[in-house]
């Protein structure tokens, strides 16, 4: 399925692919699609007691599957080129995303203090159709809780996602999170903007060109404004958006 979905361009693209109609569906419905596509694949393979795993060339041949099937058109991209060099690329990126995975279910066992924090990111989760992610963390938690919606619940989702933001981020390990994650440590008045010594950012695991590269990064994604003096100025808004900002281990 990562194979299928990376020639069609929805796996390691980035940005750099044209849009499809999977681009307009909300998270949800894409959720949806995916835990159906993987449910059909996964099917259609026992049924024909094909219990081995397939190869490339075998994926690429024509079979009896469905054809209304959107990944059965999938044996070459669109586009060209497909997106990674190599398998050995395509394996650390599917590592990178378990990793990540590993991460999101840590930050949010960790919500157990909240119980309605807890509640309305497990009854997200339950809506998007990630079943995998949810049968592991309900495995975690106890019998008790109960999957209906509460009053207020938009309230406590979104705390509960500034508590999973701040976590990932403290438990990240690339460099420009890093950075990002020191600088939210700064407070502004509102209307006001704040001026940051690049100096108070070093710590033992980050010199003062590491912090530099990673304030480079930050300006690249238009986040903060640098010209590579000893200080950096934000904003109110600046400091909001880098609190949600998060990306891949590098």
């Amino acid at each position: 399925m990562v194979e299928q979905l990376v020639r069609l361009g929805l796996l390691g693209c980035g940005d750099h692919t044209p849009l499809t109609a999977l681009d307009s569906l909300t998270e949800a419905q894409f959720y949806a699609f995916l835990c159906r596509s993987v449910r059909n694949k996964a099917i259609d393979r026992l049924r024909k007691r094909r219990f081995q795993v397939n190869t490339a060339a075998e994926l690429e041949m024509p079979d009896e599957e469905s054809e209304n099937d959107p990944l059965n058109e999938a044996v070459e991209s669109v586009w060209g080129t497909i997106p990674f060099a190599s398998p050995e690329s395509m394996v650390v990126q599917v590592a990178a995303q378990k990793h990540l995975r590993y991460l999101l279910k840590h930050c949010i066992l960790g919500l157990r203090g909240a119980p309605n924090q807890l509640q309305a990111v497990v009854q997200e989760l339950k809506e998007y159709g990630a079943d995998d992610l949810l049968q592991v963390i309900l495995a975690e938690l106890p019998d008790s809780l109960v999957l209906e919606k509460h009053a207020h619940v938009s309230q406590h989702k979104d705390h509960a996602h500034k508590k999973l933001r701040s976590c990932l981020q403290q438990q990240s390990s690339n460099l420009t999170v890093i950075v990002a994650l020191r600088l939210t440590q700064y407070k502004a008045v509102a209307g006001t903007r704040i001026s940051v010594e690049l100096q108070t950012l070093v710590q033992k695991d980050l010199s003062l060109e590491k912090v530099r590269q990673g304030l480079a990064e930050l300006v690249r994604q238009g986040l903060v404004d640098w010209y590579g003096e000893d200080a950096v100025q934000l904003t109110i808004d600046q400091l909001k958006r880098l609190t949600r900002f998060y990306q891949d281990e590098e």
